[in-house]
This record gives C-alpha cells, structure tokens and sequence, in this order.
C-alpha cells in the first residue's frame, strides 16, 4: 500500500492549478499540418498517458489542454491519414519532419553542472548542430527550420523541408552518421599528393606529401581543419605546462602524447633556409611537420574527444574547436516520434516550451525568457530541500534549506524540480 506524502500532493495540486491557469489565458501555438498530427499527453500520476488523439480545430485542443491540464504536451513529428486511430498500422503514416533533439544526456559532466550552465552548454551545441551541419552541409533553408528549447534541460531543432518527409528511419540514421562523424574516411580528409618524379635505372620514383584541405571547403574536409586551427591557435597562447595540462583534459590523452604534440608544434627547428616551427609549415598545409600519431592526436581531438575535467576549461571557448555535432540518434531516425508541443508546459520546470528563430538563440537565456508571463510575483510559502542560490526572470534568490516565501514564478520552478514542496495551508 502507498502512503500519501501531504506534502508531494500539495506541491502536484498546486502546480495543476498554475498550468491550468496558463492554458487559460495563453493561446496554443499549432503545429503545421495540425489536423495531420497525432497528440499525446502525460499527466501528473506517474505512468499516466493518454495519446493516439487528433483534433481538427484549435478550440478542441485549447479545450483540453484547459479542462486536463497535463504536465506535458507533445505531437507527432509524422503526419497521418487518421491521426487518431488506435493503432499505428490504421492511422496511414504520410511522413515526418526531421526532428534533432540535445539536451544534457549528451554533456560530459553534466552532473558537475548548475542548471543554467547545462541550459548555456546546450545552446552552444545546438548553434552548431544549427550551422555547420544543417544549414552548411544539407543546405536548409532557414524557413524550414525551427528551434525550439524544450522547457526542459535543451532543445530540439524541427526540420519541416518536403524534401525529408519521405525519408525513412535508415536514410535519417545517415544523416545522423554524417553530423557525428561515425565511419570517417580520415584517408578522404588528407590526401597524398604527388611532388618529385626521378629516374632511376629506368624506373620513375615518384615522391608524395600529405595534403591538408583548406579551411574553407566544405563538408568534414574543412571542419576538421577549421577545428586543428582553433586548437593550435588556442594553444599556442598557453605556456607549455598550461597546454600540457588542457590536452591531458579531454579523454583519452596521456601526459607524453599532450607533451609530445607540443613539442612538435612549438619547438622551433633548424631548416634550411631558416628556423621555423612545426605550427607554421601547418598553416602552410604541410602535414609532414607533424608526426604521425600527431596529426592522428589532432585529428581525434577536433572530431572526437570531449573534456573530462571541465575546470580545465574556464574561460576557454571549445566551440571553435570539436567539431562533431551532436543529436539524440532514436529521435532523429524515428519516423513517427512525439516531440513536445511549442507554447505547451515542461511538468518538470514549469517552464514554457519556445519556439524560436536562429537569431532569437543568441540573446536566449530560459531562466529568463521562458519563465510564462501568466507566473505572477504573488508569495507561496515553500519548504526547501536544500540551500537555494538561483537567478530567476532576472532576479537572484539565496535561500536557506527550510520554511521561505518565494515568488509564484520561483515556486512553481522549484516545486516542478521537485528542489521544494508548497507548504500547506490546511
């Protein structure tokens, strides 16, 4: 038998109350295809689900986000010829936005991480995944592109091109194969070329070098290089201990490779007609300066490896230099996933799921901007678990464990994060 926790059912009935108050007063943001779409929705007892609905006009779901007022809200990233029909096989499948999803799972770390710090190292890897990947690389528009923070711990970027409705979940595990990375034909980045030709006892000896692509093409060849000029650069202002010791930071890197890599990109050597570094006959797309295991090392860091020990890292960009982007590989191969609905609640922050432009990303901070504006400033009298040190829409709290009155907004985070519980008033 479950005992009632009074305190747990305080905090749920409270929280039902506020979403319900939203939904009231906020109008749904609908999805293209809205009447194509299947819903879905969970709601505040655990295991609690109710999906397989399709509505055909905004006041039917308006009506029950109102009258059910779940804790989450999503819609099919497919579209369906019966969206409502009781089993997949009857609805009549017609295809599927592509759909990218990173949150925090994919941090190194994130359990060492403040919730503001996961929300800021998401949004940098979502930029990523955004430009270099699907704007550069598959060439979307960005009028097919929508970026969405979740209201959680990241966001999802929704691809709605007609060109990927057709794609089926091996054609979307491609996509996924190309933006990680996986199977890279590292032969296909550095090529040999041809530099000498000699005649010897009739034969023709033909010497080679390997080639380094510029910058500037595109596809994996230039990103690789890109991300080897980022580090190199962000390295040689480093004294070479500070370098050894950030290498020896990513996974996977001994202390004698990170010495070893410096040395052989920052000692100068005698050459004839001068004196020059292994850095610079790089910049000049000579990869003989390097030895091989090396340029391998290089390589595997810009492509690969992630920072283990992430106080290493302060106050060092990374953005400029791993180059493998990231995305949920289930979701973005499934082709009749639900992902959550813009404009609906995150049951677990209390905060509103934002659809965005690119542009927007930049100033985007979710503490601050995805706090709904139905959250008034009126005082609730919450037990904190632990001490408390948070900024909020644009005010900082610090609070100590124990019996406080906070903010209706600051509350309702609080409660969702299960970090407090409304004291009753019965």
């Amino acid at each position: 038998m479950v005992v009632p926790d009074p305190a747990k059912e305080a905090s749920t009935r409270f929280l039902r109350e506020q979403f319900r108050r939203y939904y009231v007063s906020t109008k749904p943001t609908l999805p293209d295809r809205f009447g194509r779409r299947e819903f879905g929705f969970m709601f505040w007892t655990a295991g609690i689900v109710q999906r397989h609905l399709g509505f055909s006009r905004e006041e039917e779901l308006r009506s029950f986000l109102t009258t059910r007022a779940p804790a989450h809200a999503y819609y099919s990233s497919a579209y369906y010829e019966t969206p409502n029909a009781a089993t997949m096989e009857e609805k009549g499948w017609l295809g599927a936005d592509l759909i990218f999803d990173l949150d925090a799972d994919h941090l190194p770390n994130a359990a060492k991480m403040s919730y503001p710090e996961m929300l800021e190292a998401i949004r940098i890897r979502i930029v990523r995944l955004y430009d270099d990947f699907l704007k550069a690389d598959f060439g979307f528009d960005e009028s097919a592109m929508r970026i969405v923070f979740s209201g959680g711990r990241g966001y999802h970027i929704h691809v709605f091109d007609e060109r990927v409705w057709s794609l089926g979940s091996h054609e979307r595990r491609e996509i996924v194969d190309w933006i990680t990375g996986k199977g890279l034909d590292l032969d296909a980045i550095f090529r040999e070329s041809a530099f000498d030709m000699k005649e010897f006892r009739g034969h023709t000896r033909v010497k080679t070098r390997v080639v380094a692509p510029a910058g500037n093409e595109p596809g994996w060849r230039g990103k690789i290089m890109r991300g080897i000029a980022g580090l190199v650069e962000k390295l040689e202002t480093m004294p070479p201990a500070e370098a050894t010791r950030f290498l020896t930071s990513f996974e996977g890197v001994r202390d004698a490779e990170a010495q070893d890599l410096y040395a052989n990109l920052f000692r100068p050597r005698a050459t004839k007609p001068r004196v020059i570094r292994g850095v610079d006959r790089l910049r000049e797309g000579q990869l003989e300066a390097l030895s091989d295991p090396n340029r391998d090392l290089l390589i595997r860091l810009v492509r690969d490896l992630q920072p283990v020990r992430l106080e290493e890292h302060a106050g060092v960009a990374l953005e400029g230099i791993v180059q493998r982007a990231e995305t949920d590989e289930p979701v973005t191969s499934d082709i009749k996933r639900l992902i959550r609905m813009p404009s609906s609640l995150h049951g677990k922050t209390g905060l509103e799921v934002i659809p965005m432009t690119r542009d927007a990303l930049e100033d985007f901070r979710p503490l601050r901007d995805a706090v709904p504006k139905a959250w008034t400033d009126d005082a609730v009298r919450m037990n904190l678990k632990n001490k408390i040190n948070l900024e909020i829409r644009g005010e900082a709290f610090n609070l100590a464990p124990g019996v406080n009155d906070v903010p209706q907004f600051l509350a309702i985070f609080l409660a969702a994060r299960g970090l407090a519980s409304v004291v009753s008033e019965a």
